[in-house]
C-alpha cells in the first residue's frame, strides 16, 4: 500500500480514444504515498459462509479458498464454524484470531486470544486487543503489563512505547511517560536515522495533556522544521496549535497538507474543537502513526488489525477509517472500502479525500454513477477548484472531452493552477481537434512543470505521429524516457517517432524493448510490426501483427491488423 500523503497520483497512460497513438495520463486525487491502481474485485463464490459446512475439513478449506480472494470476512466466517467443531485446533484457534482482529472484531478476538494461555501458545498480536479493552476500562495498571508484552515484538516496539507512555500519564506520571516515549524514539536513530515524527508528535500531545507547554512547544517546534511530515503528522500538529491558540503556526501547517483537504473546511474544523482529546483517542492516533512507520514491510494483517484498533479506541477517528478504505482497495475489496468511507461525514476534516477516493472506486465499475457524485459535491461547493478538477477528470475518462474541458476551464477561472491540469486540458483541446489551443495548454503545463513525463510523451508523440516538429518532438520523448526508462509507451513513443524519421534500425532497437516492457499492448506490438516491415524484415513482421490482433480489443485495432495481413 503506499501512504497518506501522495494526495495527486498519477496511472497508468491508455491510448488516445479513437486514434491508436498517444498515451494519456489518469490523473486523479489518490491519497497514498505511493500510487496505486485498483483491480476489480473478484467474485467469492463458494458456500454462504453463514451456513456450517458439514465438516471441520470444509471449512478450514472454504476459509482458505476465501483468503485467496482476499474475503476476510468470509474466511473468518469459516474458521468460525471450523474452530467450534474442533475446539483444540490450534491452528484454528490462531487464524480465527488473526481473522477476527483483521476484521476489528476486537472483542471476538480478545476472547479468542484468551484461550492461547490455556494452550500454552504464544501467537502474535495475541496481546493487543486485551490492551485495547483495558484502555477503555481504564484499567491502566493491567495496560502497563500488556504494553512491556507488546513490546517483546519488536515490529510493534513503537505502538508499545506510545501505549506504555499514556498509561503512564493516566496515572499521573505524565513525565515518566515523556521520558520512556523519547528513550525508545532514541532508540530508533541509533544508525544516525531522524527519530521518526510520531515519537515527536506524541511526546508533545503528552506535554500539553500534563500542562508542560514549555516542553510541548519544543516539540512541536522541532516537528514544524520538518519538511517530511505524513498528513496524519500535519493534522495532529495543526490540531495542537489551534488547542493552544496558535493560529498562524496551525494555518502554516494546514497550507502544507495536500491539495485533496479541503484546507478551508480543515481550518474552519480544527478552529472549533470543543475539548482536548481523550488519552484513548491520543493512543489511537499513536497506533496509527506506528503503524505507517515503515508500512511497506508490514503485512496486510498488521496493519489493517492496529488501524481497526485505533477505531475501537476512538470510534469518531476517520484518519483510521480513510486508511482502512485504502488498505481494502488494495485488497480488491472496493465494496468494503466504499462501506468504510460511507462512515465519513462530508463535513469531517477526511471528508473531501473520502469523496475522491470513492471516486476512484466507483468510477471502474460505475463511471456515470462517480460522475454524478462529483457533480453533486460540486453542486454544493461551486468555489472549490480541486472539485471542478476532479469532475474534469471524470469527464475525460468517459471521453466526454468537451464537458471536461469546460469543467478544466473552471478550475483555472477559479485559481488553480498546476501543470497535470494544463496537461489535462490540453489533451482535450487535441481531442476535440482544437490543436492549437491543445499546443497552448501544453506548453503552459511544460512550463508549470518542465520534467512531467507525461506532457513530454504526450506532446511529442502527437507531434510524430502527425509527421510535425519531428526533431523538437524527439527532443521532448527523449527526456521522458531518461525520467522513465522502464515505461514501455515511453519507449514506444522514441522508437515510433525514429520510425516516422525512418530512422528503422532505431526504430526497431526502442520499439523491441518497448515490447519486452509492455508484451500484451496491441499498439505498441503493431508498431513493432511496422518497423520490421520497412526495415525489410517481411516474415517477422507479419509475424508481430499476427500477434497484435490476437491481443487487440478494439475493432479498429483489429481491422487495421487484418489489412496489413491481407493486403
Amino acid at each position: 500500500m503506499g501512504n497518506l500523503d501522495k494526495m495527486t497520483g498519477q496511472k497508468k497512460p491508455l491510448r488516445r480514444a479513437g486514434h491508436n497513438r498517444s498515451r494519456l495520463m489518469l490523473a486523479g486525487v489518490i491519497l497514498l504515498i505511493a500510487s496505486v491502481s485498483t483491480p476489480t474485485s473478484r467474485a467469492f463464490s463458494v458456500t454462504n459462509p453463514n451456513q456450517r459446512l458439514e465438516t471441520t475439513a470444509a471449512n478450514y478449506l472454504a476459509a482458505r479458498q476465501a483468503v485467496y480472494f482476499r474475503d476476510i470476512g468470509a474466511s473468518a466466517a469459516f474458521y468460525l464454524n471450523a474452530l467450534n467443531s474442533d475446539r483444540d485446533n490450534a491452528k484454528l484457534l490462531q487464524q480465527a484470531f488473526y481473522t477476527q482482529f483483521q476484521l476489528g472484531h476486537i472483542d471476538a478476538a480478545a476472547t479468542l486470544a484468551s484461550e492461547f494461555e490455556l494452550q500454552n501458545l504464544t501467537i502474535r498480536f495475541a496481546r493487543e486487543p486485551a490492551t485495547a479493552q483495558a484502555i477503555l476500562q481504564k484499567d491502566w495498571d493491567a495496560v502497563l503489563v500488556l504494553a512491556d508484552s507488546i513490546a517483546e515484538n519488536l515490529d510493534a516496539q513503537p505502538m508499545a512505547a506510545v501505549i506504555k507512555s499514556w498509561a503512564f500519564a493516566a496515572k499521573g506520571r505524565g513525565a515518566a511517560g515523556l521520558s520512556h516515549l523519547m528513550k525508545i524514539g532514541k532508540t530508533t536513530n541509533a544508525s544516525g536515522q531522524i527519530m521518526p515524527a510520531m515519537y515527536t508528535i506524541q511526546a508533545a500531545r503528552l506535554a500539553e495533556h500534563i500542562g508542560d507547554k514549555a516542553e510541548m512547544r519544543l516539540h512541536a517546534e522541532t516537528l514544524f522544521a520538518r519538511r517530511d511530515l505524513s498528513s496524519q503528522a500535519m493534522l495532529q500538529l495543526a490540531s495542537l496549535y489551534a488547542r493552544n491558540n496558535e493560529l498562524d503556526k496551525m494555518d502554516q501547517m494546514i497550507h502544507r497538507l495536500p491539495l485533496g483537504f479541503n484546507h478551508k473546511l480543515v481550518r474552519s474544523q480544527l478552529i472549533s474543537q470543543q475539548k482536548p482529546p481523550t488519552i484513548s483517542s491520543h493512543i489511537a492516533d499513536g497506533i496509527i502513526d506506528a503503524s505507517l512507520i515503515d508500512r511497506q514491510s508490514q503485512d496486510g494483517t498488521a496493519l489493517n488489525a492496529r488501524l481497526g484498533l485505533a477505531l475501537y479506541l476512538d470510534d469518531a477517528n476517520d484518519s483510521a477509517r480513510f486508511l482502512l478504505a485504502q488498505a481494502l482497495q488494495e485488497m480488491e475489496q472496493p465494496l468494503a472500502a466504499i462501506a468504510k468511507l460511507d462512515a465519513i461525514d462530508e463535513t469531517s476534516i477526511w471528508g473531501q479525500p473520502s469523496l475522491l477516493l470513492r471516486s476512484d472506486l466507483e468510477r471502474r465499475n460505475d463511471m456515470e454513477g462517480a460522475i454524478s457524485q462529483m457533480k453533486a459535491a460540486v453542486a454544493k461547493d461551486q468555489e472549490n477548484a480541486l472539485l471542478q478538477q476532479e469532475l474534469g477528470n471524470l469527464y475525460r475518462m468517459a471521453s466526454q472531452f468537451d464537458k471536461a474541458r469546460d469543467a478544466y476551464l473552471v478550475a483555472i477561472d477559479l485559481g488553480f493552477v498546476s501543470g497535470d491540469l494544463y496537461r489535462n486540458l490540453a489533451i482535450c483541446y487535441e481531442q476535440l481537434e482544437q490543436d492549437e489551443l491543445a499546443e497552448t495548454s501544453f506548453k503552459a503545463a511544460l512550463k508549470e512543470n518542465p520534467d512531467d513525463p507525461f506532457t513530454l510523451n504526450y506532446l511529442g508523440y502527437w507531434w510524430a505521429d502527425d509527421g510535425r516538429n519531428l526533431d523538437e518532438a524527439i527532443k521532448l520523448i527523449e527526456k521522458a524516457v531518461r525520467l522513465r526508462p522502464r515505461s514501455g509507451f515511453f519507449v514506444d513513443s522514441l522508437g515510433w517517432v525514429h520510425f516516422k524519421l525512418r530512422n528503422y534500425d532505431l526504430a526497431v532497437a526502442f520499439l523491441e524493448q518497448a515490447t519486452i516492457l509492455e508484451p500484451m499492448d496491441a499498439v505498441i506490438t503493431g508498431h513493432l510490426g511496422d518497423a520490421y516491415w520497412e526495415a525489410g524484415r517481411h516474415r517477422e513482421a507479419r509475424f508481430k501483427w499476427q500477434y497484435a490482433l490476437s491481443i487487440a480489443t478494439k475493432d479498429d485495432l483489429k481491422a487495421e491488423f487484418t489489412a496489413k495481413l491481407n493486403p
